[in-house]
Protein backbone atom coordinates (compact mmCIF):
# COMPACT_ATOMS: atom_id res chain seq x y z
CA UNK A 1 0.00 0.00 0.00
CA UNK A 2 2.82 2.17 0.86
CA UNK A 3 4.61 1.76 -2.36
CA UNK A 4 1.20 2.14 -4.43
CA UNK A 5 0.92 5.61 -2.40
CA UNK A 6 4.76 6.64 -3.31
CA UNK A 7 4.46 5.67 -6.90
CA UNK A 8 1.28 7.87 -7.35
CA UNK A 9 2.95 10.40 -5.77
CA UNK A 10 6.14 10.25 -7.90
CA UNK A 11 3.85 9.99 -10.84
CA UNK A 12 2.08 12.97 -9.78
CA UNK A 13 5.21 14.89 -9.72
CA UNK A 14 6.92 13.63 -13.39
CA UNK A 15 3.19 15.02 -14.08
CA UNK A 16 3.91 18.27 -12.62
CA UNK A 17 7.04 18.52 -13.95
CA UNK A 18 6.37 17.75 -17.01
CA UNK A 19 3.70 20.56 -17.33
CA UNK A 20 6.19 23.27 -15.92
CA UNK A 21 8.50 22.33 -19.38
CA UNK A 22 5.56 22.21 -21.75
CA UNK A 23 4.79 25.54 -19.95
CA UNK A 24 8.38 26.47 -20.96
CA UNK A 25 7.82 25.60 -24.55
CA UNK A 26 4.16 27.15 -24.75
CA UNK A 27 6.60 30.48 -23.83
CA UNK A 28 9.51 29.91 -25.67
CA UNK A 29 7.65 29.05 -28.97
CA UNK A 30 5.67 32.25 -29.02
CA UNK A 31 8.98 34.61 -28.33
CA UNK A 32 10.48 32.20 -31.02
CA UNK A 33 7.78 33.30 -33.32
CA UNK A 34 7.60 36.98 -32.36
CA UNK A 35 11.39 36.77 -33.51
CA UNK A 36 10.69 35.12 -36.92
CA UNK A 37 8.20 36.46 -38.14
CA UNK A 38 9.04 40.42 -37.33
CA UNK A 39 12.24 39.84 -40.02
CA UNK A 40 9.28 37.38 -42.40
CA UNK A 41 7.12 40.35 -42.11
CA UNK A 42 9.69 43.12 -42.57
CA UNK A 43 11.07 41.03 -45.57
CA UNK A 44 14.56 41.01 -44.09
CA UNK A 45 15.50 37.12 -44.21
CA UNK A 46 12.64 35.05 -45.80
CA UNK A 47 14.28 31.58 -45.38
CA UNK A 48 11.97 29.24 -42.97
CA UNK A 49 13.67 26.27 -44.26
CA UNK A 50 17.38 26.86 -43.70
CA UNK A 51 16.50 28.65 -39.97
CA UNK A 52 14.94 24.85 -39.92
CA UNK A 53 17.98 23.64 -40.95
CA UNK A 54 20.15 25.73 -38.75
CA UNK A 55 18.00 25.21 -35.55
CA UNK A 56 18.04 21.67 -35.54
CA UNK A 57 21.76 21.21 -36.48
CA UNK A 58 22.93 23.08 -33.51
CA UNK A 59 21.62 19.93 -31.48
CA UNK A 60 25.00 18.75 -32.31
CA UNK A 61 26.21 20.52 -29.15
CA UNK A 62 24.30 18.54 -26.88
CA UNK A 63 27.07 15.79 -27.90
CA UNK A 64 30.22 18.12 -26.98
CA UNK A 65 30.83 16.67 -23.14
CA UNK A 66 30.55 13.08 -24.62
CA UNK A 67 33.11 13.62 -27.76
CA UNK A 68 35.41 15.65 -24.72
CA UNK A 69 35.55 12.50 -22.44
CA UNK A 70 35.64 10.42 -26.12
CA UNK A 71 39.01 12.41 -26.98
CA UNK A 72 40.61 12.40 -23.39
CA UNK A 73 40.16 8.79 -23.52
CA UNK A 74 41.69 8.36 -26.83
CA UNK A 75 44.68 10.52 -25.92
CA UNK A 76 45.23 8.44 -22.51
CA UNK A 77 45.19 4.85 -23.96
CA UNK A 78 46.90 5.88 -27.72
CA UNK A 79 43.96 4.58 -29.35
CA UNK A 80 40.67 5.48 -30.71
CA UNK A 81 37.90 2.51 -30.43
CA UNK A 82 34.01 3.19 -30.88
CA UNK A 83 33.78 0.61 -27.89
CA UNK A 84 35.23 3.46 -25.80
CA UNK A 85 32.13 5.83 -27.26
CA UNK A 86 29.75 3.49 -25.97
CA UNK A 87 31.69 3.07 -22.50
CA UNK A 88 31.27 6.39 -21.99
CA UNK A 89 27.66 6.35 -22.80
CA UNK A 90 27.40 4.21 -20.32
CA UNK A 91 28.80 6.15 -17.91
CA UNK A 92 26.55 8.74 -18.60
CA UNK A 93 23.68 6.49 -18.33
CA UNK A 94 24.52 5.02 -14.55
CA UNK A 95 25.18 8.87 -13.71
CA UNK A 96 21.59 9.85 -14.80
CA UNK A 97 20.17 6.77 -13.12
CA UNK A 98 21.23 7.81 -9.55
CA UNK A 99 19.53 10.95 -10.35
CA UNK A 100 16.42 10.05 -11.13
CA UNK A 101 14.04 9.79 -8.16
CA UNK A 102 12.28 6.54 -8.76
CA UNK A 103 10.90 4.55 -12.13
CA UNK A 104 7.45 4.50 -12.56
CA UNK A 105 5.06 1.25 -11.85
CA UNK A 106 4.07 1.79 -15.72
CA UNK A 107 7.71 1.00 -16.84
CA UNK A 108 8.33 -1.49 -14.55
CA UNK A 109 5.09 -3.47 -15.59
CA UNK A 110 5.98 -3.08 -19.55
CA UNK A 111 10.02 -3.50 -19.51
CA UNK A 112 10.28 -5.71 -16.13
CA UNK A 113 13.34 -4.27 -15.90
CA UNK A 114 13.28 -0.82 -13.89
CA UNK A 115 16.66 0.31 -15.53
CA UNK A 116 16.30 -1.00 -18.93
CA UNK A 117 17.70 2.03 -20.60
CA UNK A 118 17.61 2.46 -23.94
CA UNK A 119 21.64 1.37 -25.56
CA UNK A 120 23.60 3.36 -27.67
CA UNK A 121 22.13 1.95 -30.76
CA UNK A 122 19.09 1.97 -29.93
CA UNK A 123 18.98 5.90 -29.06
CA UNK A 124 20.91 6.56 -32.65
CA UNK A 125 18.83 5.02 -34.34
CA UNK A 126 15.58 6.74 -32.63
CA UNK A 127 17.34 10.03 -33.30
CA UNK A 128 17.70 8.64 -36.81
CA UNK A 129 13.49 7.96 -37.02
CA UNK A 130 12.91 11.48 -34.93
CA UNK A 131 14.89 13.21 -37.45
CA UNK A 132 13.34 12.08 -40.40
CA UNK A 133 9.51 12.46 -39.74
CA UNK A 134 10.30 15.73 -38.23
CA UNK A 135 11.95 17.45 -41.31
CA UNK A 136 8.96 15.79 -43.13
CA UNK A 137 6.67 17.36 -41.23
CA UNK A 138 7.92 20.80 -40.83
CA UNK A 139 8.53 20.34 -44.75
CA UNK A 140 5.31 19.62 -45.64
CA UNK A 141 3.68 22.44 -43.10
CA UNK A 142 5.74 25.04 -44.57
CA UNK A 143 5.35 23.74 -48.05
CA UNK A 144 1.61 24.30 -47.20
CA UNK A 145 1.38 27.96 -46.93
CA UNK A 146 2.95 28.57 -50.75
CA UNK A 147 0.46 26.86 -51.88
CA UNK A 148 -2.66 27.70 -49.38
CA UNK A 149 -3.65 30.44 -46.79
CA UNK A 150 -2.20 30.58 -43.09
CA UNK A 151 -5.69 30.35 -41.90
CA UNK A 152 -6.30 26.86 -44.15
CA UNK A 153 -2.46 25.81 -42.98
CA UNK A 154 -3.56 26.79 -39.12
CA UNK A 155 -6.91 24.64 -39.41
CA UNK A 156 -5.59 21.94 -40.80
CA UNK A 157 -2.46 21.63 -38.91
CA UNK A 158 -4.59 21.60 -35.56
CA UNK A 159 -6.03 17.98 -36.35
CA UNK A 160 -2.63 16.69 -35.58
CA UNK A 161 -4.32 16.37 -31.88
CA UNK A 162 -6.91 13.69 -33.13
CA UNK A 163 -4.23 12.13 -35.73
CA UNK A 164 -2.32 12.16 -32.04
CA UNK A 165 -4.93 10.13 -30.27
CA UNK A 166 -5.69 7.77 -33.71
CA UNK A 167 -2.17 6.75 -33.57
CA UNK A 168 -1.63 6.91 -29.72
CA UNK A 169 -5.08 4.30 -30.18
CA UNK A 170 -3.72 2.00 -32.84
CA UNK A 171 0.22 1.60 -30.80
CA UNK A 172 -1.68 1.45 -27.43
CA UNK A 173 -0.56 4.34 -25.75
CA UNK A 174 -3.79 6.37 -25.80
CA UNK A 175 -7.46 5.56 -24.67
CA UNK A 176 -10.50 7.08 -26.54
CA UNK A 177 -12.96 8.12 -24.40
CA UNK A 178 -16.03 10.82 -24.33
CA UNK A 179 -14.11 13.46 -22.38
CA UNK A 180 -10.96 13.26 -24.66
CA UNK A 181 -12.96 13.43 -27.81
CA UNK A 182 -15.11 16.28 -26.22
CA UNK A 183 -11.79 18.43 -25.34
CA UNK A 184 -10.67 17.91 -28.93
CA UNK A 185 -13.64 19.33 -30.32
CA UNK A 186 -13.80 22.04 -27.81
CA UNK A 187 -9.97 22.76 -29.11
CA UNK A 188 -10.84 22.71 -33.10
CA UNK A 189 -13.46 24.66 -32.64
CA UNK A 190 -11.58 27.36 -30.87
CA UNK A 191 -9.02 27.26 -33.49
CA UNK A 192 -11.48 27.86 -36.29
CA UNK A 193 -13.02 30.80 -34.73
CA UNK A 194 -9.81 31.80 -33.82
CA UNK A 195 -8.23 31.30 -37.25
CA UNK A 196 -11.34 33.18 -39.12
CA UNK A 197 -11.00 36.59 -36.90
CA UNK A 198 -7.18 36.35 -38.26
CA UNK A 199 -8.42 35.79 -41.92
CA UNK A 200 -10.65 38.72 -41.63
CA UNK A 201 -8.16 41.12 -40.75
CA UNK A 202 -5.83 40.22 -43.36
CA UNK A 203 -5.81 40.40 -46.94
CA UNK A 204 -7.60 37.48 -49.22
CA UNK A 205 -5.94 34.64 -50.62
CA UNK A 206 -6.41 33.83 -53.96
CA UNK A 207 -5.56 30.73 -55.46
CA UNK A 208 -6.39 28.05 -57.92
CA UNK A 209 -8.31 25.39 -56.63
CA UNK A 210 -5.75 23.05 -57.25
CA UNK A 211 -3.39 24.91 -55.43
CA UNK A 212 -5.92 24.66 -52.98
CA UNK A 213 -5.77 21.48 -52.69
CA UNK A 214 -2.21 20.68 -52.65
CA UNK A 215 -1.79 22.92 -49.91
CA UNK A 216 -3.96 21.79 -47.89
CA UNK A 217 -2.85 18.07 -48.88
CA UNK A 218 0.51 19.44 -47.36
CA UNK A 219 -1.02 20.97 -43.71
CA UNK A 220 -2.58 17.15 -43.94
CA UNK A 221 0.55 15.09 -44.14
CA UNK A 222 2.22 17.72 -41.61
CA UNK A 223 -0.51 17.10 -38.93
CA UNK A 224 -0.36 13.81 -39.59
CA UNK A 225 3.65 13.27 -39.11
CA UNK A 226 3.80 14.98 -36.23
CA UNK A 227 0.88 12.22 -34.35
CA UNK A 228 3.11 9.89 -35.89
CA UNK A 229 6.30 11.20 -34.42
CA UNK A 230 5.33 12.26 -31.04
CA UNK A 231 3.78 8.50 -30.47
CA UNK A 232 6.59 6.96 -31.71
CA UNK A 233 8.88 8.44 -29.16
CA UNK A 234 6.43 7.52 -26.61
CA UNK A 235 5.88 4.26 -28.01
CA UNK A 236 9.62 3.09 -28.33
CA UNK A 237 10.78 4.88 -24.78
CA UNK A 238 7.85 5.02 -22.09
CA UNK A 239 9.34 6.48 -19.83
CA UNK A 240 11.82 9.20 -19.64
CA UNK A 241 14.02 7.73 -17.74
CA UNK A 242 15.10 5.14 -20.17
CA UNK A 243 16.35 7.34 -22.95
CA UNK A 244 19.92 10.10 -22.77
CA UNK A 245 17.80 12.96 -23.92
CA UNK A 246 21.13 14.49 -24.60
CA UNK A 247 22.55 12.02 -26.47
CA UNK A 248 19.08 11.42 -28.03
CA UNK A 249 18.81 15.05 -29.32
CA UNK A 250 22.53 15.44 -30.38
CA UNK A 251 22.57 12.86 -32.68
CA UNK A 252 19.54 14.36 -34.21
CA UNK A 253 21.76 17.22 -34.50
CA UNK A 254 24.37 14.98 -36.35
CA UNK A 255 21.82 13.46 -38.63
CA UNK A 256 20.12 17.13 -39.61
CA UNK A 257 23.47 18.35 -40.48
CA UNK A 258 24.78 15.38 -42.39
CA UNK A 259 21.85 13.79 -44.24
CA UNK A 260 19.59 17.03 -44.72
CA UNK A 261 21.94 19.80 -46.13
CA UNK A 262 21.39 18.36 -49.98
CA UNK A 263 17.29 19.99 -49.40
CA UNK A 264 19.05 23.45 -49.18
CA UNK A 265 20.86 22.80 -52.97
CA UNK A 266 17.54 21.42 -54.39
CA UNK A 267 15.21 24.35 -52.70
CA UNK A 268 17.85 27.08 -54.44
CA UNK A 269 18.12 25.53 -57.58
CA UNK A 270 14.06 24.83 -57.70
CA UNK A 271 13.30 28.22 -56.85
CA UNK A 272 11.48 27.27 -53.53
CA UNK A 273 14.14 29.02 -51.66
CA UNK A 274 17.01 30.77 -52.84
CA UNK A 275 20.36 29.78 -50.87
CA UNK A 276 21.51 33.40 -49.14
CA UNK A 277 23.76 33.96 -45.52
CA UNK A 278 22.39 36.71 -43.31
CA UNK A 279 23.69 40.07 -44.06
CA UNK A 280 22.19 42.80 -41.45
CA UNK A 281 22.96 42.23 -37.79
CA UNK A 282 19.79 42.40 -36.10
CA UNK A 283 18.97 39.16 -38.32
CA UNK A 284 22.19 37.73 -37.35
CA UNK A 285 21.25 38.38 -33.34
CA UNK A 286 17.54 37.23 -33.92
CA UNK A 287 18.82 33.74 -35.55
CA UNK A 288 20.94 33.50 -32.99
CA UNK A 289 18.64 34.03 -30.22
CA UNK A 290 16.37 31.98 -32.03
CA UNK A 291 18.35 28.86 -32.02
CA UNK A 292 18.69 29.08 -28.13
CA UNK A 293 15.50 29.14 -27.82
CA UNK A 294 14.84 25.74 -29.85
CA UNK A 295 17.90 24.47 -28.25
CA UNK A 296 16.38 24.72 -25.10
CA UNK A 297 12.38 24.40 -25.81
CA UNK A 298 12.65 21.34 -27.72
CA UNK A 299 14.41 19.25 -25.18
CA UNK A 300 11.47 20.48 -22.86
CA UNK A 301 9.04 19.62 -25.43
CA UNK A 302 10.17 15.65 -25.39
CA UNK A 303 10.86 15.85 -21.75
CA UNK A 304 7.39 17.23 -21.43
CA UNK A 305 5.64 14.95 -24.23
CA UNK A 306 7.72 11.46 -21.80
CA UNK A 307 6.52 13.02 -18.77
CA UNK A 308 2.72 13.75 -19.53
CA UNK A 309 1.55 12.27 -22.51
CA UNK A 310 1.85 13.30 -26.28
CA UNK A 311 -2.10 14.19 -26.40
CA UNK A 312 -1.59 16.39 -23.54
CA UNK A 313 1.07 18.02 -25.39
CA UNK A 314 -0.50 18.42 -28.83
CA UNK A 315 -3.66 20.11 -27.04
CA UNK A 316 -1.53 22.21 -24.74
CA UNK A 317 0.92 23.49 -27.89
CA UNK A 318 -2.71 25.15 -29.07
CA UNK A 319 -2.58 27.57 -26.36
CA UNK A 320 0.30 29.18 -28.17
CA UNK A 321 -2.34 30.48 -30.96
CA UNK A 322 -4.25 32.86 -28.50
CA UNK A 323 -1.21 33.63 -26.66
CA UNK A 324 0.67 34.95 -30.09
CA UNK A 325 -2.56 37.01 -30.72
CA UNK A 326 -2.64 38.41 -27.16
CA UNK A 327 0.95 39.27 -27.90
CA UNK A 328 0.19 41.10 -30.56
CA UNK A 329 -2.61 42.48 -28.55
CA UNK A 330 0.24 43.85 -25.91
CA UNK A 331 3.22 44.67 -27.98
CA UNK A 332 1.40 45.68 -31.45
CA UNK A 333 -1.75 47.32 -30.34
CA UNK A 334 -4.00 45.30 -32.23
CA UNK A 335 -7.92 44.69 -30.77
CA UNK A 336 -9.32 41.66 -29.58
CA UNK A 337 -12.93 41.01 -30.06
CA UNK A 338 -15.62 39.33 -27.75
CA UNK A 339 -15.19 35.91 -29.99
CA UNK A 340 -11.22 36.03 -29.62
CA UNK A 341 -11.95 35.89 -26.11
CA UNK A 342 -14.38 33.02 -26.15
CA UNK A 343 -12.05 31.20 -28.91
CA UNK A 344 -9.24 31.21 -26.71
CA UNK A 345 -11.29 30.43 -23.40
CA UNK A 346 -12.52 27.58 -25.70
CA UNK A 347 -8.53 26.33 -26.56
CA UNK A 348 -7.25 26.81 -22.49
CA UNK A 349 -10.89 24.79 -21.29
CA UNK A 350 -9.80 22.01 -23.44
CA UNK A 351 -6.49 21.74 -22.79
CA UNK A 352 -7.67 21.70 -18.97
CA UNK A 353 -10.27 18.69 -19.50
CA UNK A 354 -8.16 16.80 -21.37
CA UNK A 355 -5.01 17.63 -19.28
CA UNK A 356 -7.04 16.11 -16.23
CA UNK A 357 -8.70 13.10 -17.86
CA UNK A 358 -4.99 12.28 -18.76
CA UNK A 359 -3.30 13.04 -15.67
CA UNK A 360 -6.26 10.66 -13.80
CA UNK A 361 -5.33 7.61 -16.51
Amino acid sequence: MESLTTTSYTRSKKWTLGLIMLTVVIISWVLSSFLINDIFEKDKYRKPFFITYLNTSIFIFYLIPMVKSFIKKAIQEGSCKISDFEEIFMEYNNESTKNDEEISLTSEEEEGNPNSKLSLYETIKLSGQFCIMWYLANLTTNASLSYTSVGSQTILSSTSSFFTLLVGYLAKTETFNRVKVMGLVLSFVGVVLITKIDSDVNSEFKKTALSIFIGNSFALVGALMYGVYTTLLKFKVKDDSRLNMKVFFGFVGVFNLIFLWPSLIIFNYTGVEKFQLPSSLDVILIIFVNCLITFVSDFCWVKAMLLTSPLTVTVGLSTTIPLAMLGDFLFKGEQLSLMYCIAAALICVSFFIINKDEGEN
